[in-house]
């Protein structure tokens, strides 16, 4: 039986990708920071470790005891929407976590990255789109986490990164109570005409499962249906039937939405090829 060691496991994505990996016929194990998360993880059959992943030792004893074929990298920190602290994660956090598979002998690897970093440009961004190194801020700090985090991850023999769209669905800033949610039951809104690529969580977890089989590299998960930001919102608006006051702003040139090309091509597939699927049934 295949053994895979899952980091953020009590996360969005994490929850629902330990039990579908359970589902599956894999044996399972995740990292977790409390005895709380330790607790949850025990009873839905997944063998826990509480560890951080800023303190080498502890990932190192976690690898080393359960000897896993595959690591699964789901671990965030976007509590609270704080750029520094996910970057952080991303750079030191996968940097310990592919030190201990080296040890370890691991071979497989896949890690959860962002498809909304390239450089700007016209028409879809495709995997060989470089990211965009011209950024300042928030933005800066974004991208530098991601480049570590592919850098580190890229140091495993066989691996594969996943440059997941927008995430929405239950649990997202666009599901009930989320962050853009609210904005729009709340009367306002500020965004862009920029193009967007979503995927729906339930997706992010199911092309994880499927990308298991993927030969080694990076790819776009997103769905088959770019939208400029503009007629997202009109049409998000309607679904919720309100009427906020929605304030669009000429879109940034790396507001250009991604190519699901590659990943197609891998035999990928989507349980929701629209958000208009995803979407349709939020209130």
């Amino acid at each position: 039986m295949t053994k895979i060691f899952v980091t953020g496991a009590t996360g969005l994505i994490g929850t629902k990708l330990t039990k579908r990996l359970l589902e599956e016929g894999y044996e399972v194990a995740g990292l977790t920071t409390s005895q709380n998360g330790k607790e949850k993880l025990q009873n839905a059959g997944v063998t826990p470790y509480v560890g951080d992943i800023f303190d080498y030792d502890t990932i190192d004893e976690a690898i080393g005891d359960f000897k896993p074929d595959v690591i699964m990298n789901e671990i965030t920190d976007l509590k609270n929407v704080d750029m520094a602290a996910n970057t952080k994660v991303r750079i030191e956090g996968t940097k310990n976590l592919v030190d201990a598979a080296i040890k370890h002998d691991v071979e497989n690897m896949q890690s959860q990255s962002i498809a909304f970093v390239y450089e700007g440009g016209k028409g879809l961004a495709t995997e060989e789109t470089p990211l965009d190194y011209n950024a300042t801020g928030d933005r800066k700090v974004t991208v530098d986490g991601v480049e570590g985090l592919e850098k580190e991850t890229a140091r495993i023999k066989n691996h594969v990164i996943l440059r997941y769209g927008w995430l929405y669905g239950p649990g997202t800033w666009y599901g009930e109570d989320g962050m853009i949610y609210s904005q729009f039951k709340n009367g306002k809104v500020d965004m862009t005409d920029g193009v967007l690529s979503f995927i729906h969580i339930d997706d992010a977890v199911e092309t994880a499962i499927q990308a298991l089989n993927f030969e080694t590299g990076t790819y776009n998960v997103a769905d088959d249906d770019p939208v400029r930001g503009d007629a997202w919102a009109d049409w998000y608006a309607n679904q919720l039937n309100v009427s906020p006051e929605i304030n669009i702003a000429p879109a940034e040139p790396f507001e250009r939405g991604v190519s699901n090309k590659k990943f197609k091509a891998q035999g990928g597939t989507l349980i929701y090829p629209s958000w208009k699927d995803g979407m349709k049934d939020i209130k």
